[in-house]
This record gives structure tokens, sequence and C-alpha cells, in this order.
């Protein structure tokens, strides 16, 4: 009798540690499970741009070209960096672009072709100008009245400084003197493009030297990706 209330006692005992062995097992499989679960990255999406896309190029005139032409007009590209080349502009591909053009140059250029007076491959083919003509204010009652810039859709020939011009494009914005100019367009053709000033504004008798033929002055190229 005390033998086998022994072996009973015996089989208990081990029952117990076994239960209390898969007890572990199974604990530690479902820590696994839950562990797993929270360290598993999260696979994310990059955000819609809805933002547009800002570029803003700058026209300045002091540029020494070379020892004989002397200064000529130039394009560049503002950073947040300051100015860089705009030999080559990168812009991207179905998104809403803001372009902003500042123009220090104070005086007009005779256009190559006339049709450049006019606005095109924009948001209804309108560009805003702010310059002294149209944004001069006076004093109201209580501050200051500001008027603002003008929409247009073509300026006067005669009052055109330079343009941004990409023919491929479409893209042509007639830029006034002392202005900015600020246009929002969208670029569906991806691919490499030139882009040009079409006003005389070089050297030599047709004013279409120097700045005018060369890359990171008065043309460039684009980039759209």
């Amino acid at each position: 009798m005390v033998m086998k209330s022994t072996s009973i006692l015996t089989l208990i005992v081990i029952l117990f540690i076994a239960g209390i062995g898969m007890g572990y097992v199974v604990g530690f499989s479902g820590g696994a499970k839950v562990t797993s679960s929270v360290s598993t990255p999260t696979t994310t999406t990059a955000q819609n741009n809805t933002e547009p896309f800002v570029l803003t190029l700058v026209i300045t005139t002091e540029n020494t070209y070379n020892a004989t032409t002397g200064a000529q007009p130039a394009y560049y590209i503002l950073t947040a960096n300051g100015l860089q080349s705009a030999a080559n502009i990168a812009l991207p591909v179905n998104r809403l672009i803001k372009l902003v053009i500042i123009n220090y140059d104070d005086g007009s250029a005779n256009l190559t072709n006339v049709q450049d007076a006019n606005v095109s491959g924009t948001q209804n083919n309108i560009e805003t100008v702010v310059n002294n003509a149209n944004v001069n204010s006076s004093q109201g009652a209580s501050a200051i009245n500001v008027k603002g810039g003008q929409n247009v859709s073509s300026i006067n020939s005669t009052d055109v400084a330079h343009t941004f011009t990409i023919p491929s494009l479409n893209v042509n914005l007639p830029i006034p003197p002392l202005s900015t100019v600020t246009t929002y367009l969208t670029l569906n053709q991806t691919g490499t493009f030139s882009w040009f000033c079409m006003t005389e504004c070089g050297f030599g008798p047709t004013g279409l030297k120097g700045a005018m033929d060369t890359p990171g002055w008065m043309m460039g190229g684009l980039t759209v990706s």
C-alpha cells in the first residue's frame, strides 16, 4: 500500500511539473508572438505633395562676361544657400509649380518675336506682375493701403526686359523691368528641354551674342522628371 501511494504521489508530481513546463512553453510562445507583432515595422507610403514646388529665379545685370564684353545679364536660381547657376534647372513632372522671377534689370530690350510679349503655358495664361507702376501705396485713414500686383496675359512689347521661355513646352513669361513676376504651371512631360530669354539682351550688332547664347546666362537646360 505504501509503494502504491508513493507511485501515485510520484505520478502527480510528474504531471504537475509537466503542466508547469507546458505553461512556460505556451507563455514563451505567446510572448514571442506579441513581441513579433510589436517589433514588425509598419510599411508607410510617401505623402502626397500638396504644396506647390517653388522655383525662384533672379535676373541680375552687373555680371562680368569677360574683359572685352563687360557686364551682361544673367539668370540665377535663388536657394537657401544663395544664388546658384541656372545652367541646369530641375522641375518635377505632374506637380503644381510656383515660378517666381525677380528682375533687377531697369531697361527694356527688343523682342526677337513680338509674340513673346504674351504669357503662355501657365494657369489661364496669366502672370502676376509686381513693380512700382502697380503697387505704389497711399496713406489711408488708419494704415497704408496696398494696391497689390497686376494679373496680366501680356506685356507691351516695348516694356519687356527679358523673357523666360521654354519653346518645346509652350511656356513663355515676359518680364518687365524692375519687377517680380509670379505664376503657376504644371509640366506634364518628362525630358530635357532648353530655356531661353527671347529679348536681344546680349552683345554684338544684333544683341544675340554673349549672354544670349551661353548656358547659365540667358539660356540653359531644364530637366523635368
